[in-house]
């Protein structure tokens, strides 16, 4: 379970690793960090941007993760089971295009979890002068991480809100995200996102409370609680 103030990505499912020579104000775009493959397809696709004022090549790894999270434990995925295509892409500034991922693996019960590193490397060289005099060529390189999940393709969407704990439980077996704004006229700033994984449980004063709560799975936002009523509007 991870949480985010804000309604956006949470820290354990994001991370921006920047291997920088030099400091760069624009790089690689790919939207959301987080992204899955429902259990009805067999390929993801991720578009990237370059963002920067001159071309870019653009290269991915796939790690295999047990969970996301900060003790996860990464290992190499068996062969053929996640594939993706183009091996890499030469981006021109403003230019975008996709990454396709293609799951070959077993289809049972259980979601797996794959950590997808992004690296953006210059098509050529910096050069900048050290400060002995002499030139030093450096090649600064941007690397993002996301991560893919593939919903068990025997999907069971499955939850449980208890209002008087003040919790919330994923009993299924895939994940899904918990938005809780306090009070009915909150602002999405002033709300907090949980991920919850399969077996995860969200303990919160605020669930006992009024306010917008929603789940949100595969796109679609899911209201668990009817405790904020729609204003009336104007009599004519």
């Amino acid at each position: 379970m991870f949480r985010r103030r804000g309604v956006t990505l949470t820290k354990a499912l994001l991370s921006l690793v920047c291997l920088l020579a030099a400091t760069q104000t624009q790089a690689i775009s790919v939207g959301n960090l987080t992204f899955s493959l429902p259990a009805e397809m067999d390929f993801a696709s991720k578009r990237v941007v370059n963002n920067n004022k001159s071309a870019r090549l653009y290269r991915i790894t796939i790690s295999a993760i047990d969970r996301p999270g900060g003790s996860e434990v990464r290992s190499r995925p068996a062969d053929g089971e996640l594939l993706f295509a183009p091996r890499q892409l030469t981006l021109q500034a403003g230019e975008s295009e996709y990454f396709k991922f293609y799951y070959h693996g077993p289809r049972d019960n259980r979601e797996r979890y794959y950590r997808v590193s992004f690296r953006e490397i210059p098509t050529r060289n910096l050069t900048m002068r050290s400060p002995a005099g002499g030139e030093v060529s450096m090649e600064p390189v941007v690397v993002m991480d996301t991560i893919l999940v593939v919903r068990p393709r025997q999907v069971q969407f499955q939850w449980t809100f208890d209002k008087v704990a003040g919790t919330v439980s994923n009993t299924g077996n895939t994940w899904f995200k918990l938005l809780i704004k306090p009070g009915c006229d909150s602002t999405e700033d002033e709300g907090d996102a949980w991920y919850l994984r399969p077996g995860d449980v969200v303990r919160q004063p605020a669930l006992r409370l009024p306010g917008n709560h929603y789940l949100v799975y595969n796109d679609k936002f899911i209201k668990i609680s009817d405790t904020c009523q729609a204003k009336p509007g104007p009599v004519d």
